[in-house]
């Protein structure tokens, strides 16, 4: 279900680390899943909190990669099975870039 037009997206950013994450505030509000140092063998953790910070996305959000693969690929997860598609953030030339897959 899309957002109404006034209705400004979430970047869900799966870990709030030391990077400077202001330019990805042109895509929407920030939400930060984690915070900090986790433990990159539980993965069960990972997707609890992600499913639980991800609860109320909608599929015009998005979700900003950083941290851990591990982290990123649940939160993928998490997305895709919810939404059928991917909205993602990438760093590049010092900007945030979006890209979008659509699963059928």
């Amino acid at each position: 279900m899309n957002k109404p037009p006034s209705a400004v997206a979430n970047v869900y950013i799966v870990n709030k680390g030391p990077h400077d994450y202001r330019d990805a505030e042109r895509f929407g509000n920030l939400v930060f899943c984690t915070d900090g140092s986790l433990d990159r063998w539980d993965v069960a953790q990972m997707h609890r909190e992600l499913s639980e910070s991800m609860r109320d996305s909608v599929e015009d959000d998005y979700i900003l990669l950083t941290s851990l693969t591990s982290l990123c690929s649940i939160a993928c997860g998490v997305f895709a099975r919810k939404h059928g598609r991917l909205n993602l953030l990438i760093f590049r030339d010092e900007k945030y870039v979006e890209r979008t897959i659509v699963f059928d």
